[in-house]
C-alpha cells in the first residue's frame, strides 16, 4: 500500500475533541480548534497553547497577515458571528475577543487579508454568500453572483484575490474572484470541492473532494493540471515556505438531511466528521512519499473535561427537557450534580465518555409515552389530536389513520400528502394476519421510456412538474375506510381536523422549517411554491403560523366527494390541466384509472413472534425480513448499546441481505421472487458465513449472499480475485436505487404514524412524497406539493421494474405489524429511505428481545451500513468499496471500541446524546390497553384516550 503521512496524536473518529481548521500563521504557528476553543501549536510543534475557553464554541481560525490577531467564529453571543482575538508577540492574548459581526444570519469562515480586511461567508445553505468586512467595519457583497451559493473563501497571498467555491444546482466550481473588481473564473469544476487553500507564493491551490471520490488535490490557478496529494478528504494550510501543508483529516461526508430538524442553527463541518487527527504531508507530493511526523501531546485537562460535560448537560437539557413539563429537567439537574465529580475525576476522553454513557442510560425518556384505551404516535401534535379526535367520537383504528393521514399533508407538506403514496398495515382483532393497503404511484401511460420529451439529455429535471406520477394516497385512504372503518364516521368527518388546520394555520415545526430554508432554492422556482413556504421572499421559520387556503378548499371538495372528485372530479381537472400543460404525462384516463390495491404482507416469525410489513413494489419489508431470519440464529445476549458481539451480529445480519435486483417491482407487471429473503433454508445457509470474530468485507459479503457451508476462511476474507471477478459479473447490491451504494443517503421524505384502538385494532401507515419536498412545485389554487416519483425507475428499457406505462415504483417504506404472546399487537413504522429499516430492525429486536416499551425501542440509537466509495477506513476491498456503520451516540464506548476491533468502519452522526436519523411511530395494544411512543428526531407526539 502507498505510505501516505501517518496520522498524528490519533484520535479514533468521533472524538470529543477533533482538530480542526488548521492554519498556519506567518511564523510557522499553526491556529486550530479543539473541542470548540481555539488552540495554537508553536511553530517548532513542541506545546499547545489555549487561547479561548468557556461554553461557546470557537472555531474556523484565521491568521492577520502580521500574526498579531487571530479572527474566529463564535456563538458565545447566540448565532455564530466573527470574534477576533489579539495577540501579544509571545503569543498570548491581550485582551478577551471582541465581537466584529452582529447579523442576524450565520457568519463564518473568514480569510484574512491585507490591512485588516477579512472575507467570509455570511448565510448558509443555498442562501450563503461572500461578504467582505474592511478594517474600518463597513461590510459588502464581495461578488454579484445570482442563484449561486458560495464558500469557503481563501485570500491570496497578495491580498488581490479570493478562491472560493460557487455552487449551482448541485455543481460545485472552484472559483477565483479579484477584490475591487466585478470578475471571476472558474478554476476546476465537476467534483464536489472544498477547503481550497493557497501556496504562499499564490500560483497553487490545494483543495478537497469528498464523497465517492475523496482527496486532497492541488492545482495552478488554470486548472490545466489537478494533482493527487492524499487519497482522503482533508482541510489544508500550507507552511510559509510552501514546502509543507499540515491538514486534518476528514470522515466521509455524514447523512445528508433526511427530516433531522436544524436544531443547532446548522453544524459546522468538523464537530462529528473530523477524523480528529492532523498530518503533514510534502506539497505538492504523490501519495507514496508521505512523511512521518511526530505530534506533541494533544492538551488534556480537568477544565476541558468539564467544558465538554457543561456542553453536553446543557444540549440534552436544551433539545429534550425545555417543555412545560419541569420533571425531567430536574431529573437531569440531578444527574448532573451526580455525575460531575466522576466527569471531574475523568483523565481521559475514554473515561468522559463513559461518564456521558453512564448518565444517558439513566436519563429520563426524551419524549412521554400515552397510555390508554387507544392511542395514536405520529410526528406532528396536531396529527396525533386528530387521530384522538376520531377515536373519541367512537372510531376504530382506520377511521382515526386516515384523519392522521390527511394532518399530516397539512402540517407536514414536505414529507407527504394527497400528492404522495404509501402503504398501510392493518391488524384486525382476531384476523390471524394483517390486511396491506398498497397506495404507490404510478406513472402515466404516455411517460414511458420511449417518451424522451420528458427528460433533457437523457437526464431528468432536479425539481418541477414533470416529475410527478399518479398520486395514490387518496385512493388508499378511502379504500381503507370503507373495507376496515368502523361504519360509524362519516368521510368527511374524518377530513375535518386536516380541513381545520388549513384553514385556520399551524405552527411551523423545526422539521418543516429545515426542509424549506435547506430546499429554498428548489420552492423559489414556481410561484406557488413560494407564495406558501416563501412568503415575503423569506424562508417560514419555526413558530410561524402557516394557513394554507387552497389546500383546505381542495380538502373541502374531497371530503364532499371521496375519492372520485380527487381522480375524477374538478380537483383531477386542475390537476392535469395544470401538470400536463407544463410537460408532465399524467392525463384525465391516468387519474381516473388509478385504484388502491390490497395485497399480503410480506411476513416472516422471529423467535416466536410474527412479523408482517410492506409488500412489493416495496422492498423494505424483504428487508426487514432476510435481517430478522439471519439473526435469529445468533444467541443474543445484552442489548445491542451494551454488547458489541451483538451489534456486530446485527450488522453482519444486514450485509447477508440479498439484493432486491430482479426480485422487486410493481407485482401487477412483473414476476416478483422474495424466496431468497423469506426462506429459512437460505438465511441459514449465509448464516454459515457470519465470523463472530471479524467484518465481512463488501466482496466477502456479496459472495454469501450464495450461502456458505462452513464460516469463511482467513484467506478469503480480504478480497481474492475470484470475489471480484463475482461482484463484477453482478453478484452484488450494485443496482439502481439500492442506498447501501450511495456515501450517504436522503431521497425519501418520508412520515410514518400508528394507531390502537380500544377493539385491539392496529394500524400502521408509512406515507410520503419521495424527496423531502416532494417536487417542490404546487399548482396554483390546489396547495399541495407531490410526489416525484417518475425519475425513481430503472433507466433500461429492458430492466426489471423500468418505467413502462402504468408502473408502480419501488420504495424502502416498511410499515410493521407485530404479533406476541398473549394477543399483544405493536405497530411500527419509520421515515427516511434507508434508515426506515435501520429504525423498525433495532426496534423489533429491541421489543422482541429485550422486552422493551415502545418509547424506550424508539429512543435506541439507530445505525445504518452504508457503501463507502473508498477512503472510508476499514478494510477496503479490491474494488475500492466497503461498508462504514453510521451510528447515532448512544452506543457504550467498549461497544465502538470492540466493533473497530472486529473491523468495522464506524461514522458517528450525532452529537453525544442526541437522537438524530430515523424518526419512528410505535403503538402496541394489549388486552384492555393501548399504548403510544414519541419520537424526538421530529415533533414526536403521542397521545391517549382515557
Amino acid at each position: 500500500m502507498p505510505k501516505i503521512a501517518i496520522l498524528l496524536a490519533l484520535v479514533q473518529s468521533g472524538s470529543l475533541d477533533p482538530v480542526t481548521d488548521p492554519a498556519y500563521g506567518p511564523d510557522g504557528r499553526i491556529a486550530a480548534s479543539i473541542a470548540g476553543d481555539i488552540w495554537v501549536l508553536s511553530a517548532d510543534r513542541s506545546r499547545w497553547s489555549q487561547l479561548t475557553d468557556g461554553p461557546a464554541w470557537d472555531r474556523q481560525p484565521a491568521w492577520y497577515r502580521d500574526g498579531s490577531a487571530l479572527v474566529f467564529v463564535s456563538d458565545r453571543s447566540g448565532s455564530p458571528d466573527l470574534w477576533v482575538l489579539r495577540l501579544e508577540a509571545s503569543g498570548r492574548p491581550i485582551e478577551p475577543p471582541e465581537r466584529l459581526t452582529t447579523s442576524p444570519q450565520w457568519d463564518h469562515q473568514p480569510t484574512a487579508g491585507p490591512n485588516g480586511s477579512i472575507v467570509f461567508v455570511r448565510g448558509r445553505g443555498p442562501a450563503a454568500r461572500l461578504w467582505i468586512r474592511t478594517a474600518d467595519g463597513v461590510e459588502r457583497r464581495l461578488t454579484r453572483e445570482r442563484g449561486s451559493a458560495e464558500a469557503w473563501p481563501a485570500f491570496s497571498p497578495q491580498g488581490d484575490r479570493v478562491a472560493y467555491v460557487s455552487q449551482r444546482a448541485g455543481e460545485r466550481e472552484l472559483r477565483i474572484a479579484w477584490i475591487g473588481r466585478d470578475s471571476s473564473a472558474t478554476v476546476v469544476g465537476d467534483r464536489p470541492i472544498e477547503w481550497p487553500a493557497w501556496s504562499p507564493d499564490g500560483e497553487r491551490l490545494s483543495f478537497s473532494t469528498n464523497g465517492r471520490t475523496p482527496g486532497l488535490w492541488v492545482t495552478d490557478l488554470r486548472g490545466n493540471y489537478v494533482n493527487l496529494i492524499a487519497p482522503y478528504a482533508a482541510q489544508s494550510s500550507w507552511s510559509p515556505d510552501g514546502k509543507t501543508l499540515v491538514v486534518a483529516k476528514l470522515a466521509p461526508p455524514p447523512p445528508g438531511y433526511n427530516g433531522d430538524p436544524d436544531r443547532f442553527g446548522g453544524r459546522f463541518t468538523g464537530e462529528l466528521e473530523s477524523e480528529g487527527s492532523l498530518a503533514w504531508v510534502p506539497a505538492p507530493a504523490p501519495p507514496e512519499s508521505g512523511t512521518e511526523i511526530a505530534l506533541p501531546p494533544r492538551p488534556e485537562g480537568t477544565d476541558r473535561n468539564l467544558e465538554n460535560f457543561e456542553r453536553f448537560w446543557d444540549r440534552i437539557a436544551r433539545l429534550y427537557y425545555s417543555g412545560r413539563n419541569r420533571e425531567p429537567l430536574e431529573r437531569w439537574t440531578a444527574l448532573k450534580e451526580k455525575y460531575l465529580p466522576k466527569a471531574r475525576a475523568a483523565s481521559s476522553e475514554s473515561e468522559l465518555r463513559s461518564v456521558f454513557y453512564a448518565m444517558l442510560k439513566e436519563r429520563p425518556h426524551y419524549r412521554t409515552p400515552a397510555r390508554g384505551r387507544a392511542a395514536v404516535s405520529s410526528a406532528h401534535p396536531v396529527a396525533t389530536a386528530a387521530g384522538l379526535e376520531i377515536l373519541e367520537k367512537g372510531g376504530n383504528a382506520v377511521d382515526a389513520a386516515v384523519a392522521v393521514s390527511f394532518a399530516l399533508g397539512v402540517v407536514e407538506p414536505d414529507a407527504s400528502g394527497i400528492g404522495g403514496y404509501g402503504q398501510m398495515l392493518i391488524a384486525l382483532k382476531g384476523a390471524p394476519e394483517p390486511v396491506l393497503i398498497e397506495f404507490m404511484a404510478r406513472a402515466p401511460e404516455e411517460a414511458g421510456l420511449l417518451n424522451a420529451a420528458l427528460t433533457e439529455n437523457g437526464d431528468y429535471p432536479d425539481d418541477g412538474p414533470v416529475l410527478a406520477n399518479v398520486p395514490g394516497l387518496v385512493a388508499g385512504m378511502e379504500l381503507a375506510w370503507r373495507r376496515y372503518g368502523s361504519g360509524k364516521l362519516k368521510w368527511e368527518e374524518l377530513l375535518e381536523p386536516a380541513i381545520r388546520a388549513a384553514e385556520r394555520g399551524f405552527e411551523v415545526s423545526d422539521a418543516l422549517a429545515t426542509t424549506i430554508f435547506l430546499e429554498q432554492e428548489h420552492f423559489r422556482k414556481y410561484p406557488a411554491s413560494r407564495t406558501l413556504f416563501l412568503p415575503g421572499d423569506r424562508p417560514l421559520a419555526p413558530g410561524d403560523t402557516l394557513k394554507n387556503p387552497d389546500l383546505a378548499a381542495t380538502l373541502r371538495r374531497i371530503a364532499a366527494g371521496g375519492a372520485a372528485e380527487f381522480y375524477r372530479g374538478e380537483t383531477a381537472r386542475k390537476l392535469v390541466a395544470d401538470l400536463r400543460g407544463q410537460g408532465n404525462a399524467i392525463r384525465l384516463e391516468d387519474m381516473a384509472r388509478y385504484y388502491a390495491a390490497v395485497r399480503p404482507a410480506v411476513g416472516t416469525t422471529y423467535r416466536g413472534y410474527r412479523v408482517f410489513s410492506s409488500a412489493p413494489p416495496a422492498s423494505g419489508g424483504a428487508t426487514l425480513a432476510a435481517q430478522l431470519n439471519h439473526l435469529e440464529h445468533y444467541s443474543v445476549a445484552r442489548l445491542f448499546t451494551e454488547d458489541a458481539g451483538t451489534l456486530h451480529a446485527m450488522i453482519e445480519a444486514w450485509k447477508l441481505v440479498p439484493p432486491g435486483r430482479g426480485r422487486i417491482a410493481d407485482p401487477g407487471l412483473w414476476p416478483v421472487d422474495l424466496e431468497s429473503f423469506l426462506s429459512k433454508d437460505s438465511a441459514a445457509a449465509r448464516w454459515g458465513c457470519f465470523d463472530p470474530g471479524r467484518a465481512l468485507s463488501s466482496q466477502r459479503a456479496e459472495a454469501a449472499r450464495d450461502g456458505c457451508s462452513e464460516p469463511a476462511a482467513e484467506s478469503e476474507r480480504d478480497g481474492s480475485p475470484e470475489l471480484a471477478g463475482a461482484r463484477a459479473a453482478g453478484m452484488g447490491a450494485d443496482e439502481e436505487g439500492d442506498c447501501m451504494l450511495a456515501a450517504h443517503c436522503h431521497q425519501d421524505g418520508t412520515t410514518a404514524f400508528a394507531v390502537a384502538d380500544r377493539y385491539g385494532n392496529v394500524v400502521s401507515v408509512t406515507q410520503t412524497l419521495g424527496t423531502w419536498g416532494g417536487n417542490f412545485y404546487v399548482t396554483p389554487g390546489l396547495g399541495f406539493l407531490y410526489n416525484d416519483k417518475l425519475g425513481s425507475y430503472p433507466s433500461q428499457r429492458d430492466a426489471f421494474g423500468a418505467r413502462v406505462p402504468l408502473a408502480r415504483h419501488g420504495s424502502s417504506i416498511a410499515p410493521t405489524v407485530v404479533y406476541g404472546p398473549g394477543g399483544r399487537v405493536w405497530g411500527l413504522g419509520a421515515a427516511g429511505n434507508a434508515w426506515i429499516t435501520a429504525a423498525v430492525y433495532a426496534m423489533v429486536v429491541g421489543i422482541v428481545d429485550y422486552r422493551l416499551s415502545v418509547q424506550e425501542a424508539i429512543e435506541l440509537p439507530r445505525f445504518l451500513l452504508v457503501r463507502s466509495g473508498g477512503g472510508g477506513g476499514g478494510t477496503r476491498s479490491a474494488a475500492g468499496v466497503d461498508f462504514i456503520v453510521q451510528y447515532e451516540d448512544g452506543l457504550a464506548p467498549s461497544v465502538v471500541q470492540g466493533l473497530r476491533r472486529l473491523g468495522h468502519s464506524l461514522q458517528p452522526i450525532s452529537y453525544p446524546g442526541e437522537l438524530r436519523m430515523g424518526y419512528a411511530a410505535a403503538v402496541e395494544a394489549g388486552e384492555g390497553f393501548a399504548v403510544a411512543g414519541a419520537d424526538p428526531r421530529r415533533s414526536g407526539v403521542a397521545g391517549a384516550v382515557p
